[in-house]
């Protein structure tokens, strides 16, 4: 027999106490895994085919994004924007509260693409449609104690699907899909919707971002 593992054996019967609390770190630590692997874990919105079909869109793995960008098609060519009313397709626990987000992110949208607002589609306008996929609150209550933030129980998320058309032939110019979750750092966690509100603004102005990209 291994002499390390006499050692261990006869040290385990001549300190009682000792194999007892090392026993106990084991089962502790035990423990810790279970609950570790049952931490939270993200949400990740799956497509709902708001996204035109004819639009190829790239997914990026280490940001679960989903995007797309036309080469053929330059910002520099569209002087104005129409931004369709967002579409709910998630309405969460509150359609109220839903419909005031949509509102809000028409205007996050409005305001990250930067150009001015024209009443209707044509030659020289970028025509934008938005969907909110999906939609749920934060329970604010729940997002105090670390041991509940551990599996984020009360932790919401907001889902988008975003693109963008040639006004004048109708053009794929881009696309974008994306979910927000709340973050444990976040000062957002403990509002019922300030997760959501930031998660929509957040994705607005990455795809504002992503239009302007040259």
């Amino acid at each position: 027999m291994n002499f390390v593992v006499i050692f261990e054996i006869c040290h385990a019967l001549h300190h009682p106490k000792e194999t007892q609390m090392k026993i106990a770190k084991l089962v502790a630590a035990f423990c810790l895994f279970a609950v570790c692997s049952a931490c939270h874990k993200d949400t990740n919105v799956e497509l709902t085919g708001f996204i035109p079909s004819n639009i190829p869109l790239d997914y990026n793995k280490s940001t679960t994004i989903h995007s797309y960008k036309n080469p053929m098609k330059d910002m520099s060519a569209f002087k104005s924007v129409v931004v369709q009313e967002v579409k709910i397709e998630a309405n969460g626990d509150n359609p109220d509260e839903a419909s005031k987000l949509s509102i809000q992110f028409r205007n996050e949208i409005i305001a990250a693409v930067g150009l001015p607002v024209a009443a209707a589609g044509g030659s020289g306008v970028l025509e934008i449609c938005a969907s909110i996929t999906g939609l749920k609150q934060n329970v604010p209550v729940l997002n105090i104690a670390p041991q509940s933030q551990m599996r984020g129980i009360g932790y919401g998320y907001v889902a988008c699907e975003i693109y963008a058309l040639d006004g004048k032939d109708g053009a794929p110019v881009a696309a974008y899909a994306d979910t927000q979750n709340t973050q444990r750092f976040s000062s957002e966690k403990l509002s019922d919707w300030g997760s959501a509100q930031l998660g929509l603004k957040t994705m607005a102005d990455a795809f504002g971002a992503m239009l302007k990209k040259k």
